[in-house]
């Protein structure tokens, strides 16, 4: 049954959620980090891709010795970007063979004062070819669904050289997440627009099934934790996953079940592909449930505040977009869609 709603849920175009510099636009200091990073000049870049949320430097490169490279830089004008192009470095280079991820190439770092008044960061990682799952379908579900398990099966349990949070505390015991939902109850903030009708009235309900979360997300998982279609490319081969920056330790299925949300909006039958998984079919529906409900939380927590300084606009819309369509399936499960 269609959720009862009051306003028409946002929708998010992921190829074009971000404005990137063109490789002629980058200092040339970064321009030679690009290139130490790569082991090779660069004799010509691709447009960059219109995805993602940093507006960072990312394109395939073309190297004087003959090889393709898919390059990032970002500078501390948006600090999230250092962070996590210095981290995406580390983690790529402990990545087991197994995990469909591009294979790492090299790093460089430019303290402030040799490419401008900003610090940065650069990565370069093999080209993932392929197309994101827009819309998705259940060939493109299949694909990211092997992966998922390839993933599990690598990164279980965290491989020894990764020191990752626990996504129990990084997530489920997080202040501002818990606080969500009491605070649209409490009307401190309005509830951001696109959500479902019944959202109010069930706002202590999920204030609860958060609150109850953490429990359920404990595991030994090296989990990607910030995956989703424009994080993945899908080609004859299967999909690969890309920006590996936010990696936590958890439950294994998470990664798995939150694609499952806009698969379902995209009109997917994600209700069998979560009985059928040997990632999901014994995981207890109460997990799923906090599961959609926490990420909501935590989506909708900033999803009516200023966006940070280097960001994209377009990651507002996402948050919205994240937690309409995770709440009208946490809403079906629980029947709180019936008129």
């Amino acid at each position: 049954m269609k959720p009862v709603t009051d306003d028409p849920p946002v929708n998010v175009d992921y190829t074009a959620t971000s404005v990137r510099p063109h490789w002629e636009q980058l200092p040339d200091a970064v321009q030679r980090a690009v290139e130490q990073a790569a082991g090779s000049p660069v004799v010509s870049a691709e447009p960059p891709p219109g995805s993602g949320f940093t507006g960072g430097f990312a394109a395939v490169v073309h190297l004087a010795d003959g090889r393709r490279v898919f390059a990032k830089a970002g500078s501390s004008r948006n600090p999230h970007l250092c962070s996590a192009y210095a981290q995406e470095a580390v983690v790529l280079r402990e990545l087991p063979a197994a995990v469909p991820a591009p294979r790492f190439v090299g790093a460089s770092h430019l303290p402030p004062g040799e490419a401008d008044e900003h610090e940065w960061r650069v990565v370069v990682a093999e080209v993932a070819d392929g197309t994101l799952p827009q819309p998705w379908t259940d060939d493109a579900l299949a694909a990211a669904h092997d992966a998922c398990v390839a993933c599990v099966a690598a990164l279980t349990p965290v491989p020894s050289g990764m020191r990752l949070p626990h996504l129990a505390d990084a997530l489920g015991r997080d202040a501002a997440v818990l606080a969500s939902f009491p605070r649209l109850a409490a009307g401190e903030v309005a509830i951001p627009s696109g959500q479902p009708g019944w959202l109010p009235g069930r706002l202590a309900e999920l204030a609860d099934i958060v609150t109850g979360a953490a429990p359920y997300l404990e595991g030994d998982t090296a989990c990607h934790f910030d995956l989703r279609a424009d994080n993945m490319l899908i080609g004859p081969r299967g999909a690969v996953f890309v920006d590996w920056n936010w990696l936590v330790e958890g439950a294994g299925w998470v990664d798995f079940v939150g694609l499952l949300p806009l698969a379902r909006a995209d009109g997917v039958d994600v209700d069998a592909w979560l009985a059928r998984s040997p990632l999901t079919r014994s995981v207890a529906p109460e997990a799923v449930d906090a599961w959609l409900a926490i990420i909501a939380a935590f989506m909708l927590r900033n999803a009516d505040e200023p966006v940070w300084e280097g960001g994209t606009p377009a990651v507002r819309l996402h948050q919205r977009r994240y937690a309409r369509t995770y709440l009208d399936w946490l809403g079906a499960r629980r029947g709180w869609t019936r008129a």
